[in-house]
């Protein structure tokens, strides 16, 4: 069962939200006004009550951007994955649709596990052949505040990208999870973030290259389809 949904079509020549839902615990925010008189893109922030996911939460969110539209997904602050009770795992899904000449940026805070946390999120993405999408997927080593780093116990990322219908495009599945012979943390040593970007479509094909020039493979994973 969904527990958000939102719809931005074209109207007057404006991308403009039509249909917007969100429960518990999920909640969502569209500014009125973003950037100036000029700017047409419809900007959305996703939180959640109690600023963090809780144990057993499920979250599922479906988004369409219609013909010509720019959406922004984005969030106010990390997303926190608070410890888990027992065996109980959190869940956050997103099924998202891009209109012919449109494009959704999704630019999330990343990800923060708690000690302990379990975590998976899906993320679906349906394009047509002239979409465009650009896609930032990361998660931090948790909080060093606290002590505490990749001191999660499960965390896993999935991301799918399908042409026009069913048509697989891009799949990809970031797992992290404690093992018997070696932690997490003894894996990813001296690193303290993962972080993977998505660039489709020809709107944003100048990132590319700046992206490329500006960070080491090593430490960005990044992808480029038009």
């Amino acid at each position: 069962m969904e527990t958000g949904k939102v719809v931005v079509e074209r109207i007057r020549g404006r991308s403009t939200v039509t249909q917007c839902f969100a429960k518990y615990p999920l909640k969502l925010i569209i500014p009125r006004k973003v950037g100036t008189s000029q700017t047409d893109a419809v900007w959305i922030y996703t939180l959640t009550y109690g600023g963090g996911i809780v144990s057993g939460d499920t979250i599922s969110c479906g988004i369409t951007i219609g013909d010509g539209c720019t959406t922004v997904l984005t969030t106010q602050a990390s997303t926190k994955v608070y410890k888990s009770v027992g065996s109980k795992c959190s869940e956050q899904v997103l099924e998202a649709r891009i209109g012919s000449d449109a494009l959704l940026v999704l630019i999330p805070d990343p990800v923060t596990c708690f000690s302990t946390a379990k975590y998976s999120q899906k993320q679906v993405f349906r394009v047509m052949s002239d979409s465009s999408l650009l896609i930032v997927d990361w998660i931090t080593s948790g909080r060093h505040e606290s002590g505490e780093k990749w001191d999660f116990g499960f965390y896993k990322s999935t991301n799918h990208i399908f042409l026009e219908g069913d048509k697989p495009l891009f799949l990809d599945t970031t797992l992290l999870e404690q093992g018997s012979t070696a932690t997490v943390a003894e894996r990813m040593q001296d690193y303290q973030v993962i972080a993977m970007v998505i660039l489709l479509g020809w709107v944003v094909a100048i990132l590319s290259s700046s992206l490329s020039c500006s960070y080491s493979l090593n430490v960005l994973r990044y992808s480029v389809m038009y």
